[in-house]
């Protein structure tokens, strides 16, 4: 019986192999019979410690991963459920975990997930009724035992806690600097709700890798503090935690269709170097050249301290998966000498209009500095003059409002009136979605329900293409970077760290449904409602 993940990766003096497969539409196909072949002759090879089956990859539809986990469960391997937002609501979700408890499915990896395309009689319905650091939190409380509402079904009892060991993604090769920062403030709340180890995107710019090793050996909360000249931000409890938390980085095996859908923008969150295409444009021999490129980064992760290497889109092949091992350990003793090969930011896309080429940011300077200079324009002004007036808790004018707020929530029909006058201003300005619990301060005043294609509360996901949503690129620009863009002064990000209500704002109230946000805030029934 393999060793269980949890132990591998707590092991410091470990560094594992992970395999990542992706199941297609039907167990009938000549694919799936390809994996399972692979998965039965796995235990004579002995090569990988953990395989991970994705869930719907790139948002098309596919078989289930518990199914195939179990499979790989009964073989006596372990395996990582990939875990995703995107196609199922919070009770679905829960549904889910209990069935992955009462299969021995423990080790998860929470994703957001891809944007739904493909489906039957159309484009799906994206769901996102949590983001994955909300769906952490919620398997945090699973894992302590999950305590029912007394007005639910059987409520009132603590559910058996669950096993579960729960990883989460970072994507640090971004184009810019609002995504990268982004992308940082995210890893922080996952940690805080609970990941227990971290899978970096693909990249192929070790020295993001070295970035991101940095960030967790300094400390989040103390470098975020620094940025942000906010000594009180910093942790230092949460951040000697966080030095314990293991690292994979995933690499993956380049073949000349993904070169060509990389190039072209056509996987979100992933970017090829300009070096690498030219590479490739030069050799013949693209295969070899891909186990030789794989084998370096491989190295040069387990140089940095990572614990191990997540291999993505490799062949179901056992002699090239050798030829791969074979060059990592000819190359592990000079794996310094390999970084250098990969020292090329430059960001290659082709584009209808061209080719587009960019450089990735690293954040992480000698001095800890974040030279940033924001643009103010007249909408955020007037809108900021508007909350100072209205909405802020302590005033003297707060508890007026609070008055008339409640004197209008006790009619039926000034309220109806009052709640038609409040969506009929904020649709013209804000595309408002009736959510009854307005978040339009934490995020500069740009809707998260009408600007992020998934609706996201606490972080973009990584798909972001050139500052671009990765549903609408070069069309409409990401939600997270439109609100860092209207930040004018760096004092003002400090409001993306820590939110009003703790450091994780919590997902959507449906019951608030085309309720009257504003009286829902001066009632305290909105997600500020326990604001200190």
């Amino acid at each position: 019986m393999s060793r269980s993940l949890r132990d591998l990766l707590e092991n410091e003096n470990s560094f594992i192999f992970t395999f990542e497969l992706v199941p297609g539409r039907s167990v009938r196909t000549r694919h799936y019979q390809e994996i399972l072949r692979f998965l039965e002759e796995s235990p004579k090879y002995n090569l990988f410690q953990a395989f991970s089956i994705t869930d719907n990859a790139g948002g098309h539809p596919a078989l289930s991963p518990i199914p195939l986990g179990r499979t790989i469960k009964d073989l006596g391997l372990e395996v990582i459920i990939h875990f995703s937002c995107k196609d199922k609501n919070r009770n679905q979700l829960e549904s889910e975990l209990l069935a992955l408890d009462r299969e021995g499915l423990h080790n998860l990896l929470v994703l957001t997930g891809d944007y739904p395309f493909y489906g039957y009689g159309g484009r799906a319905k994206p769901v996102f009724d949590l983001d994955s650091v909300q769906l952490l939190q919620m398997i945090t409380q699973m894992e302590k035992g999950f305590e029912l509402p007394k007005e639910a079904p059987g409520g009132g009892v603590t559910l058996p806690a669950i096993p579960f060991y729960k990883g989460a993604v970072v994507n640090p090769f971004k184009w810019s600097l609002s995504e990268l920062w982004w992308q940082y403030i995210k890893l922080y709340k996952k940690l805080l709700a609970g990941a227990y180890f971290i899978i970096t995107q693909v990249g192929f710019y070790p020295k993001k890798w070295y970035e991101l090793r940095e960030l967790f050996q300094v400390g989040i909360t103390r470098i975020l503090s620094l940025f942000l000249e906010e000594p009180s931000f910093y942790q230092r409890d949460f951040d000697q935690r966080a030095q314990q938390i293991p690292l994979i980085g995933s690499i993956l095996f380049l073949t000349p269709p993904l070169i060509r859908a990389l190039s072209k923008g056509k996987i979100p969150g992933i970017y090829i170097t300009e070096s690498l295409v030219e590479l490739y444009r030069k050799r013949s021999n693209w295969e070899d050249l891909s186990l030789e490129i794989c084998a370096k980064l491989a190295v040069i992760l387990k140089g940095l301290g990572y614990r191990g290497v997540h291999l993505c889109s490799f062949p179901l092949d056992y002699e090239k998966l050798l030829i791969f091992l074979e060059k990592f350990y000819h190359y592990e003793k000079n794996w310094e000498h390999y970084l250098g090969e990969f020292n090329d930011d430059r960001i290659y896309l082709e584009n209808t209009n061209g080719i587009i080429r960019g450089r990735m940011p690293c954040i992480l300077m000698d001095t800890f500095s974040l030279e940033y200079k924001g643009k103010r324009n007249l909408f955020y002004y007037l809108n900021e003059v508007i909350h100072r007036l209205f909405f802020e808790k302590k005033t003297r004018r707060f508890f007026l409002f609070q008055k008339i707020a409640k004197a209008i929530s006790k009619g039926k029909r000034i309220l109806r009136f009052f709640t038609n006058v409040e969506y009929g201003i904020k649709k013209l300005l804000f595309d408002c979605q009736k959510c009854g619990d307005c978040s339009l301060w934490e995020f500069n005043y740009s809707c998260p329900q009408s600007q992020c294609a998934k609706y996201l509360l606490n972080g973009p996901c990584g798909g972001s293409i050139f500052g671009y949503c990765e549903v609408y690129p070069f069309e409409k620009r990401c939600h997270f970077v439109t609100a860092f863009e209207r930040v004018k002064e760096k004092k003002e990000l400090k409001k993306f760290f820590r939110p009003v209500r703790g450091d994780i704002l919590p997902p959507r109230n449906w019951s608030l449904y085309r309720t009257s946000s504003w009286i829902n805030f001066y009632l305290l029934k909105d997600h500020r409602g326990h604001e200190d």
